[in-house]
């Protein structure tokens, strides 16, 4: 059974991270960026805790409509792809999102300052992506 109510309050803390990062007083460039460890501290934990509720939410629709289980964030994404949940042609992208995360946790070998500028320069979009996908997905059940 998919709890509608709790994915909503986690589509909700997505939106409030990326409005976080958005309204924060940000560094005009990449090299501002790699030097201002604060803010870039503060973009990666936002981020990472954007992408924990998503994979989150991926986890509860595997939970509540018996899917496959996964065996890495990752392929949570590929499960509610296949399913339908999700539109096949942005399950690259939640992916490696999910790798990112990873990476974050575990700061192999560090992390690289030009991925994170780039996402957060480039790629909150994606962050809408899934929230919309997702109540489109609700909307429709």
């Amino acid at each position: 059974m998919i709890d509608k109510h709790l994915i909503e309050k986690k589509l909700r803390g997505i939106e409030g991270f990326l409005r976080e990062i958005e309204v924060a007083e940000a560094p005009v460039d990449f090299d501002s960026f790699s030097k201002n460890i604060i803010f870039k501290r503060f973009v990666e934990r936002n981020i990472e805790l954007a992408i924990e509720q998503m994979t989150d939410i991926c986890k509860h629709f595997i939970s509540g409509l018996d899917l496959q289980e996964p065996e890495t964030y990752a392929e949570c994404f590929e499960i509610i792809g296949r399913s339908g949940i999700l539109e096949a042609e942005s399950v690259d992208t939640f992916q490696s999102m999910a790798r990112y995360r990873n990476l974050l946790i575990h700061a192999y070998d560090g992390v690289d300052d030009t991925i994170t500028y780039g996402i957060y320069s480039k790629r909150l979009n994606d962050f809408r992506l899934f929230t919309s996908s997702i109540r489109n997905y609700l909307e429709k059940e």
